[in-house]
């Protein structure tokens, strides 16, 4: 059996460059290397050997410009009798997206590098130089090379998951901060009101006032009563009210901690803390909006992950809607690969193998060498697993009987996820459970809380004699 070059490493993308390369009238294709950039981008047309046909040139990032550019390739390639045009474009930013768009529409084989793939490409073949020709020669050696992504059969509505995905998980990272602000002028304002040390049966253990720091009743309030005297002003009566009025929900056993623990504050008195409360608003405000509108995108991520084929995702335990959704997202076009160890290289949660003069081969840690967020969301998916689902718990559990660290156990968890996810949106079939307890349709409404959503996912993902 022959192996196409690349195909173990970059899946369908390597071998349809191979491809590409090996057709009779591969003489008649040209390069065009497109170095994108807000204002001013710089192209250059070379054979497929590496050889220049047209010279750098500039173009500006609007139509005129991509017209421009268009006209030089049209040019060329009626000066030297080509066929068809392959473009390279670097990933700088968000830049080079309308420019692979249009060059889509023109019917151009476009091929999408990574700026790291370039950006080794110099330091191996060139030296410390960096201008815009030895840019774009460095794209064009690395599309010889066979690396890079054809983005034909791309599909939009994963492109726009991604999207949304990586900005809730921005918004969340900012929501965290948040708390943290929040956190640092509570201790200010009112020290004890995030937990107090306490002696139970001899043994220190920080007794918390309410169980969640941001729930809807703290953060009632740090708006309205943030310090002590606030507290001892209202006294239990007026919790009591201000409970029954606002649906706090206040227990007596909390509103008794509550007042022990203001009557015993060393905080300062409020009148020397007007920075630490205008600053505090302005991050209850923060919070606020940030919550707001994560739960805004969570409502867009539930709806498109349902118009994709990763919503089949959903009947694995541990995976929740926005879990899923990432996960679903980063992996992309799952037909673009062959078999799923290319999805691991991609995130680059691959061990690293060291072995060396007929010694036994060890596994030495992660390579760290593909997309930073998809490690991330490895990581987090092992991590979730771990607790909420059945099967992957025992293994988990065995994993750390047998000394793993818990990060190295959800990376190894994270990836067996990623093989079964890989085969169960590319197979789509649901995920098959050896728990007795195991219902989809309680899996599913937990997940899914509208009846609506709920049908949508059986008639499209339940076939016909699983209805």
């Amino acid at each position: 059996m022959v192996t196409l070059s690349f195909n173990h490493i970059q899946g369908k993308n390597g071998s349809h460059w191979n491809r590409l390369m090996r057709e009779e009238k591969a003489k008649e294709y040209c390069i065009v290397a497109i170095d994108a950039a807000k204002f001013v981008n710089t192209a250059m047309v070379c054979t497929i050997y590496g050889d220049i046909l047209q010279e750098p040139f500039e173009f500006d990032g609007s139509m005129s410009g991509y017209q421009l550019m268009k006209k030089h390739i049209d040019a060329t390639c009626e000066a030297y009798s080509l066929t068809q045009v392959i473009v390279g474009i670097e990933t700088t930013a968000h830049y080079y997206e309308d420019l692979v768009r249009l060059c889509m529409v023109e019917g151009y084989i476009v091929r999408i590098l990574n700026a790291a793939t370039t950006a080794r490409e110099r330091e191996t073949v060139l030296n410390y130089t960096k201008t815009d020709r030895v840019d774009l020669m460095a794209i064009v050696q690395s599309l010889l090379h066979g690396r890079g992504g054809t983005s034909v059969e791309s599909m939009l509505e994963l492109e726009s998951l991604k999207t949304l995905t990586r900005a809730r998980r921005t918004l969340v990272n900012a929501q965290t901060r948040t708390i943290n602000h929040l956190r640092l002028y509570m201790d200010h304002i009112f020290r004890e009101f995030q937990g107090k040390n306490l002696k139970v049966d001899g043994e220190n253990k920080v007794i918390k006032i309410l169980d969640q720091f941001v729930s809807k009743t703290s953060l009632f309030l740090m708006r309205n009563h943030p310090h002590p005297s606030d507290i001892l002003t209202l006294g239990k009566e007026g919790l009591r009210k201000i409970s029954i009025e606002n649906n706090l929900k206040l227990r007596n056993d909390v509103i008794d901690r509550l007042l022990d623990y203001a009557g015993n504050s060393i905080s300062k008195p409020k009148s020397m803390l007007e920075s630490e409360l205008i600053l505090l608003k302005l991050k209850l405000d923060e919070y606020a909006l940030i919550h707001r509108q994560i739960k805004e995108l969570e409502d867009v991520i539930e709806e498109k992950l349902l118009e994709t084929d990763g919503g089949i995702l959903l009947s694995m335990p541990g995976l929740g809607i926005t879990t899923a959704a990432e996960l679903t997202a980063e992996i992309g076009n799952v037909h673009d690969f062959s078999h799923a160890g290319q999805l691991i290289k991609m995130a680059g949660t691959n061990p690293i193998v060291r072995q060396s003069g007929g010694k036994r081969a060890n596994h030495y840690r992660i390579s760290k060498q593909g997309r930073a967020a998809f490690r991330n969301v490895v990581y987090q998916v092992g991590k979730n697993v771990s607790i909420q689902n059945p099967e992957m718990k025992i293994r988990y559990l065995a994993m750390k009987d047998k000394g793993k660290k818990a990060g190295q156990s959800y990376i190894a968890l994270g990836n067996r996820i990623l093989r079964i996810a890989f085969a169960m949106i590319k197979n789509q079939q649901l995920y098959k459970s050896n728990q007795p307890d195991y219902c989809l349709e309680k899996v599913i409404a937990g997940k899914l809380r509208h009846t609506e959503k709920q049908k949508l996912f059986n008639q499209r993902y339940l076939k016909a004699e699983e209805l």
